[in-house]
């Protein structure tokens, strides 16, 4: 706890720094940004409508849009707002999705002290694991791309 201001700031400007090199912090003038209010002032706060253009160049197959490369998969929702979305996930990205389903698990135990479903065989639910292409990306849910990354 007593490095975590300066951890966020390292990690701010790793993400600037990286951010910058793509088409969309260019668009922003993320090269301009150093400090955490600028770094909030040049992000606007945008819904998929607005951001679609984005992602729709990802799905073309070109590389640094949002980040750095191009995402290793699209994650597809059912979008209740304006139909499916594709939600880009990247290689720095993917250790997120599957450390919150660890943590979820462990935090329930710590809380409750049930520890006892993870004693035996388990069963995990979950979108399909099968895969589309989408610009040559593989697509499909959260769940079903996580499922590509559990240990067996």
């Amino acid at each position: 706890m007593a490095t975590a201001t300066a951890d966020q700031e390292n990690i701010l400007q790793q993400l600037i720094k990286i951010g910058k090199g793509t088409e969309y912090g260019k668009s922003i003038g993320l090269d301009k940004v150093t400090k955490y209010e600028e770094f909030k002032q040049a992000i606007p706060i945008q819904d998929y409508e607005q951001m679609r253009p984005w992602i729709d160049k990802i799905k073309e197959g070109k590389h640094n849009i949002l980040w750095k490369g191009r995402p290793i998969y699209l994650a597809k929702t059912s979008g209740t707002t304006s139909g499916t979305k594709y939600i880009p996930i990247t290689k720095d990205s993917i250790p997120n999705h599957i450390n919150t389903a660890r943590n979820a698990l462990l935090c329930y135990m710590a809380e409750t002290g049930n520890t006892r479903f993870a004693d035996g065989k388990l069963i995990f639910l979950s979108g399909s694991p099968e895969l589309e292409r989408v610009g040559d990306i593989p697509t499909g849910r959260l769940s079903g791309i996580v499922n590509h990354h559990v240990p067996k």
